[in-house]
């Protein structure tokens, strides 16, 4: 009997140590989960940058007309847009729309007796100038992205584009198509404070083949894209 008790009394000895010294250890805590900063919501922004386009007539006589290039306007581009972000922990997602103004112009000087398109014959008159232009673009897209700093969102974009061009021949035929099709790209945008953002981002513009209706004497066709790198102030509601 007595050797049961001092066993028992032992026993309990060493486990009343062993739970002082687990007391005396420390504890790891938990580790937190990131705590990104709030980007649902409306924003407002304005945005500045340069652009660069391409215009490429895909029915001209090129035989009759010496010195044309495919016209590559270039110059500046301002505007405004807004949008909404939807936030889902580190991933970002929402809907812009913004518009544009834009100064590319490229003018070229051509030597040329007659222009055929679409067998279609004109008097050029010798040495004439080409001019082009692309003097507005806008888009409605989609946003989706990834903060890999709470306050750093990496996106992606893409949707409809729309846009208006000009080619001017010899100042008298004269055509300005409205541009219709796609636009996609990609940006990085930094929050400085709760309300304000900025964002540096590029957009690639394919408007397809579009009618460049000189009339009443000549239609030709063109392949018209545009490349923008633009920067912009961001006022959020959140």
């Amino acid at each position: 009997m007595k050797k049961i008790l001092l066993g028992t009394t032992m026993f309990a000895g060493l486990l009343a140590a062993g739970a002082v010294q687990a007391a005396d250890l420390p504890v790891k805590a938990p580790r937190a989960a990131p705590i990104y900063s709030d980007w649902t919501g409306f924003y407002l922004f304005g945005f500045g940058g340069y652009s660069w386009g391409k215009i490429s007539p895909d029915d001209f006589d090129f035989g009759e007309i010496r010195g044309l290039h495919n016209p590559k306007p270039k110059g500046g581009v301002f505007g405004f847009g807004g949008g909404y972000l939807w936030q889902y922990g580190a991933w970002v997602g929402g809907l812009e729309v913004d518009y544009g103004f834009s100064d590319e112009t490229e003018n070229q000087r051509l030597v040329c007796d007659v222009i055929i398109v679409r067998s279609t014959s004109s008097s050029c008159g010798g040495r004439v100038a080409l001019h082009s232009k692309i003097d507005a673009l806008g888009s409605a897209r989609a946003r989706a992205g990834y903060l890999f700093t709470p306050n750093l969102l990496a996106y992606g974009t893409a949707g409809l584009g729309w846009g208006r061009s000009e080619l001017e021949i010899a100042g008298v035929l004269d055509a300005k198509p409205t541009l219709f099709g796609w636009v996609a790209g990609a940006g990085l945008e930094y929050k400085l404070w709760q309300h304000v953002r900025i964002r540096g981002e590029y957009l690639h513009y394919d408007f397809g083949s579009t009618s460049y209706a000189f009339q009443p004497i000549i239609t030709l066709n063109a392949k018209t894209r545009d490349d923008v790198a633009r920067g912009a102030l961001i006022w959020s509601f959140n």
